[in-house]
Formats: structure tokens, sequence, C-alpha cells
């Protein structure tokens, strides 16, 4: 029984190593959510497709950044569950995105994004 409830536990933690999510706000063209999955850890626990984007060079186009990042986690990744969207999990997303940032030019980089509906 305790071998059991070990391994278990063992799982569960393994399982939470790859444990990644990413919420994407509604906007007119698209629902939002927030989607759990099993990926490589390559981002944040509550990843954000707008922390891939933060460091570009201002003259680079984020919506194209945005939308590959989106599209990165899906296809990467194994769905586990979708969730509708989540306001607090988006902030969460937002603040580990200005981990390791610049402030100033990291929320003037969210600002631009966010005129894009993310």
């Amino acid at each position: 029984m305790r071998a059991a409830s070990l391994a278990l536990a063992l799982l569960i933690a393994a399982c939470a190593l790859f444990l990644r999510s990413y919420t994407v706000p509604p906007a007119p063209d698209r629902r939002g959510g927030t989607t759990l999955a099993l990926t490589w850890p390559n981002r944040p626990l509550f990843g954000s497709p707008r922390a891939d984007c933060l460091g570009l060079p201002d003259t680079e186009p984020v919506v194209g950044c945005l939308v590959a990042s989106v599209n990165r986690a899906r296809s990467e990744g194994i769905p586990l569950l979708a969730l509708p969207f989540c306001a607090r999990c988006y902030e969460l997303a937002q603040r580990i995105a200005l981990i390791g940032q610049d402030e100033t030019a990291a929320r003037a980089r969210l600002a631009q994004i966010a005129r894009f509906g993310w």
C-alpha cells in the first residue's frame, strides 16, 4: 500500500514537471480560455503567449508572434483540460511574463499587445 502511494506521488510529481498552461483572452474573433497541457517545460507553469513576444524589437509586429506562440503551445502539447477564460490566470501569466524583463519596456510592449486583444 505504501509503495503504491509512493509510486502515485512520483507519477504525479513527474507529470507536474511537464504541466503547462496558457490563457488566451476572449476577443471578437475568438473564444478565450485557459488550457492545461502536458508539454516540454520550456515556459513557466502559467506560460503566456505574451511572454514569448516581449523581447521582440519595437519594429517587429506582435500579432504574428502571438499567433505563432499559441500555435506552438497547442501543437507541442497534449491538452488535458480546456477551461473558460480565467481572469486571474491571465493576470498571473502577465506577472510571470514580466519576471526578468525591463519593467518599462515590457509594460510598453504589453500595452501594444493589449491593443490587439491579447
